[in-house]
């Protein structure tokens, strides 16, 4: 369980960061202290159904994108790095997402 939340909270943390919001201002709109999303992002508590569904609709993103990490046996320096990934892709316009898909393939020909 530990993993788990911990896996969650990297990725609560990483849609903040992205957001460009402080753990005070997410924990103000989620009716939560600043020490609970502190908490949480350690990974040292599991957060409730309620703060859950809070923090997805304060980014925009479903329970299951939040919740939905099938990442168990990675190292956490790689977890942090493919979040930092994926929500960096969430923000391109569908020019940019095309050109660096077609990179994507032309590095799997190569590799």
């Amino acid at each position: 369980m530990i993993i788990k939340s911990l896996e969650i909270g990297l990725k609560i943390q990483s849609l903040r960061k992205n957001a460009n919001i402080t753990q005070e201002e997410l924990a103000e709109k989620c009716n939560v202290s600043w020490r609970t999303i502190s908490n949480l992002e350690r990974g040292v508590v599991m957060p409730s159904l309620q703060v859950i569904c809070d923090i997805a609709q304060c980014f925009d993103v479903s329970i299951d994108k939040l919740l939905n990490n099938k990442i168990i046996n990675k190292p956490m320096s790689r977890i942090r790095k493919e979040n930092q990934v994926i929500e960096s892709i969430y923000q391109l316009d569908d020019k940019l997402l095309y050109h660096i898909e077609e990179y994507i393939k032309l590095l799997k020909k190569i590799s």
